[in-house]
């Protein structure tokens, strides 16, 4: 898939030409596109680095629901134990999402919103000393002022690529720890090295101000604030109608007498996944931060994991939809991770649930097959400086 066919994908008309900024929508608008295509090598920086925030969406999306019922009554935290660290092992799992959607109506907000992300895609290890999994990572960090002409910036890297399991890290080891390792996907054969890339700085320079929920649109600082916090209301602007464009982007398509594509959440996992691009892709209010945890805790189809562990060791509490992968390999569960303590979310996790016809020998039940996670997010009131 090039460019414009991903611009062709975010219309409900052929487009005229597009401009940089009309492709980095429609790369949002992969949020919708990938349930039908394979995946994408996701080498961002490799484009013009106007086109990359987006660009992150593109792992496989939704599917088939599976249902799980909780009968257990929902639980208040203590408001005695304010400031105090919760105890996830005394709250059932609906109760342990309630306690995080309360600790996120707390955090503060300040004058730069900032966001450090890092994708892992674990790939099969070629050659000689392969036939281990080893995992392509990718760091993207970006930085937008609240208000307009406070500037924004996005930078990515390659990360250093490592072995998946300690299964295959002994294998690598048996191996000669080699320094760098050949891999395919998506048709493409490439070298993945155990050295970090340096940041590349994206030169498509924006006056800040704007903020993108991919699939769903753009809108100013203030319009965020003005989001509904009832979930009945955020699952309406997640879900229906049709995706909201930037002025410019919007007057363009109006002078080629096309419109934008309309919004969709195919199932529970649909709806998941639009809750985790608000609230990793855009500095949304503590509010509606609450309200979209809230809808996610009770929607018909998500099931309630309580107390997990995310790929970069941390402890949280998890939200999980399944899926029929559209590719052939099989049934996938989503995870949608969350800081206890702060109502952060950390991120999300594809773990193979029940293999397709075209898995391969590697991909078993219980593998994570690809994770999205967020290092770092935030307020500050000073411009941020990029990760060591």
């Amino acid at each position: 898939m090039n460019d414009l066919d991903l611009v062709r994908g975010l219309y409900d008309d052929d487009p005229p030409p597009p401009t940089r900024q009309a492709m980095a929508q429609a790369r949002a608008q992969m949020l919708d596109q990938t349930r039908t295509v394979r995946r994408r090598p996701l080498r961002a920086w490799r484009l013009p680095l106007g086109l990359v925030a987006a660009t992150m969406v593109a792992f496989v999306v939704a599917g088939m629901a599976l249902i799980d019922h909780d009968p257990a009554a929902p639980q208040k935290p203590a408001e005695a134990n304010k400031g105090a660290d919760p105890a996830p092992q005394a709250l059932t799992p609906r109760g342990m999402m309630l306690a995080a959607a309360s600790q996120a109506e707390q955090q503060p907000q300040g004058r730069y919103w900032f966001t450090h992300q890092r994708t892992g895609l674990p790939l099969l290890a070629l050659g000689r000393t392969g036939g281990y999994v080893v995992e392509e990572r990718i760091d993207t960090f970006q930085w937008t002022g609240r208000t307009r002409g406070d500037g924004q910036a996005f930078y990515g890297r390659d990360l250093a690529g490592k072995p998946q399991t300690d299964a295959d890290v002994k294998a690598w080891r048996d191996a000669g720890s080699p320094r760098s390792w050949q891999v395919r996907s998506s048709g493409v054969t490439r070298t993945l090295s155990t050295t970090s890339g340096t940041w590349d700085a994206d030169q498509n320079k924006s006056s800040g101000g704007a903020f993108n929920i991919p699939g769903v649109g753009s809108f100013t600082y203030a319009e965020l604030q003005n989001l509904p916090a009832e979930p009945e209301k955020l699952r309406k602007l997640l879900c229906e109608g049709r995706v909201r464009l930037t002025p410019e982007v919007a007057g363009q398509l109006r002078r080629g007498g096309v419109t934008a594509a309309r919004k969709r959440c195919d199932g529970a996992s649909g709806v998941l996944d639009k809750v985790f691009f608000a609230l990793s892709s855009t500095p949304v209010p503590p509010k509606v931060r609450a309200g979209l945890m809230r809808l996610l805790t009770d929607y018909p189809g998500v099931r309630r994991l309580g107390a997990v562990t995310d790929p970069l060791g941390r402890p949280g509490v998890a939200l999980a939809a399944s899926y029929e992968s559209r590719d052939g390999r099989g049934t996938l569960q989503r995870d949608l991770i969350f800081d206890q303590r702060t109502g952060q979310v950390l991120g999300s996790r594809d773990i193979l649930q029940e293999r397709g016809p075209d898995s391969q020998s590697w991909q078993v039940p219980g593998r994570v097959v690809h994770y999205w996670l967020i290092v770092d997010s935030g307020w500050t009131d000073t411009k941020p400086t990029l990760p060591g």
